[in-house]
């Protein structure tokens, strides 16, 4: 019976050694009563020898000897020489006899430590790629009001443009049919722009090109949308220089439809450039403009002028995104 119980007691310790935790128990008056292997291996780190009494244990956890680093972030934890972290905690404990001891056990956190180190390097980064999308997302505002602002100016300057032509012919009286009445009609709708909302880009075209006695003729599929204004204010441009240098009475635009994209091929009736034109003004604001949609802008000058642009299908990219 007694090799019995000695096989019993064995077997508990043996159990009681392979525990992960390190764990020790100690009597009412600090003397160990218990300890497991892990225990007893972090002891030798502590004070290098075993551990005998709970004050020494005590005392060595509160003034940790070097190269064991209690850490500030978590209680009573401590990263050891070998790289290990443990957590103590002491407690107390009665058995069934009603004998009281002190439980002091440390549990491996190294896991759990480097978990919450990389959670914390991640929530920085996360920090800091919000802060760039808040950057990001006001220099997008930013340019979107600029463009606003651009394609505004450019509205104004093509406005200005047909007016003062529209005036230089009637002054002139190169075209009949435009009276004083078309001429004041052209400035009111410039003087009235910043004031009121400006008419769509295909109807002010065509009031346009009937003030200042013009035909518009376009052959195939017009685009729609964002493509659509981009034509027109294409057109506008054309219109404003066919009549100030061609003294042109037609302006013909073929459009052709790709898989992705519109062609589009301005001419006019008017006299052939005597030399090569030189962009600027409203030739350089459409450029900005096509060019800042994705899409491409040519002008030729001999043996006629043709103005061809290329502009991306914006209405249908956008529903296919």
């Amino acid at each position: 019976m007694r090799r019995l119980r000695r096989f019993g007691f064995n077997r508990i310790k043996e159990g009681f050694d392979q525990l992960p935790t390190a764990v020790c128990f100690f009597d009412s008056g600090g003397g160990i009563v218990l300890c497991n292997r892990q225990m007893y291996r972090l002891s030798h780190y502590l004070f290098e020898s075993d551990m005998q009494y709970l004050g020494e244990v005590e005392m060595a956890l509160a003034f940790p000897p070097e190269g064991i680093l209690r850490l500030s972030n978590m209680e009573s934890t401590y990263r050891f020489p070998d790289n290990t972290i443990w957590q103590f905690e002491k407690t107390e404990v009665t058995d069934r006899y009603g004998e009281n001891y002190i439980q002091l056990t440390a549990a491996d956190v190294t896991e759990l430590c480097h978990a919450l180190e990389q959670l914390f390097i991640d929530n920085k980064k996360l920090a800091e790629d919000e802060e760039n999308l808040r950057r990001l997302s006001e220099n997008v505002e930013k340019i979107a009001r600029e463009k606003e602002l651009f394609a505004a100016k450019s509205e104004m300057h093509d406005n200005l443009a047909a007016s003062i032509i529209v005036m230089k012919q009637f002054l002139s009286g190169e075209f009949d049919g435009i009276d004083a009445e078309t001429v004041l009609q052209e400035w009111e709708k410039t003087i009235a722009f910043r004031e009121t909302e400006h008419l769509p880009a295909k109807k002010k075209l065509f009031d346009s090109a009937r003030s200042s006695g013009v035909r518009v003729r376009i052959k195939g599929k017009e685009p729609q949308g964002k493509a659509a204004e981009l034509m027109y204010a294409a057109m506008q441009v054309c219109l404003n220089n066919a009549v100030q240098y061609a003294h042109a009475t037609e302006l013909e635009v073929n459009v052709f439809e790709n898989e992705t994209s519109y062609t589009v091929m301005i001419y006019n009736n008017g006299r052939s450039p005597e030399k090569a034109i030189r962009e600027g003004g409203g030739l350089t604001n459409l450029r900005y403009r096509i060019e800042t949609a994705g899409g491409m802008m040519l002008v030729q000058s001999f043996p006629e002028f043709a103005l061809v642009i290329e502009i991306p299908g914006l209405e249908r990219r956008e529903r296919e995104e």
